[in-house]
């Protein structure tokens, strides 16, 4: 018996010194590496188109607009693209898409402008920005109070995926008095 148990012990011992095979988990790997890059680039494909051609337009301030609207102004002064909110009450929050604006219309230089109309009747103009050719990203219109009685307006026109300003120069902050709408 023991030269049977020394014969198992050696047979073992030569099947535990196989070599093993590791290109077959370096395929696996790489594969597996693929599959997430693909996965996380189609995530960041939805994310950016998700972000496209929106308004937003956030009212944390205490006061009511009764309208506020945005169209593009070009060189000669012409309208483009109007779009109108009306009714925007404190602590709204109003998101609307863009997608049916031709900004194809724009020839060159154009200027975003905003009209805004409070509930006592005073307007307030912003022109801000410099938009070539199309755009497709997002304009943010944000109205807070200010510690001074004014209104704290932050307007932003981004696109991409890290919603960038720098094509739309439209990165801006204005402090409007809403008792006679002037605008600093």
């Amino acid at each position: 018996m023991s030269k049977v148990k020394a014969k198992n012990f050696e047979y073992q011992s030569k099947k535990a010194e196989e070599p093993v095979n590791n290109s077959n988990k370096i395929v696996y790997i790489v594969l597996a590496l693929i599959c997430a890059f693909i996965v996380f680039f189609v995530a960041l494909v939805c994310v950016e188109k998700s972000m496209e051609n929106k308004i937003i337009i956030n009212n944390k301030s205490s006061h009511n607009i009764s309208k506020i609207s945005f169209w593009y102004e070009d060189e000669e002064g012409g309208a483009i693209d109007i779009m109108e909110f009306s009714d925007v009450n404190s602590k709204d929050k109003v998101t609307e898409s863009t997608e049916s604006l031709e900004l194809s219309k724009l020839t060159g230089e154009a200027w975003l402008s905003v009209q805004i109309e409070f509930d006592n009747g005073e307007e307030s103009l912003i022109q801000t920005g410099q938009f070539l050719y199309d755009f497709e990203g997002r304009i943010i219109f944000e109205l807070e109070d200010a510690e001074d009685g004014d209104l704290l307006a932050r307007l932003k026109a981004t696109e991409g995926l890290f919603q960038s300003s720098t094509r739309t120069g439209c990165d801006d902050v204005y402090y409007i008095d809403p008792t006679d709408g002037n605008v600093q």
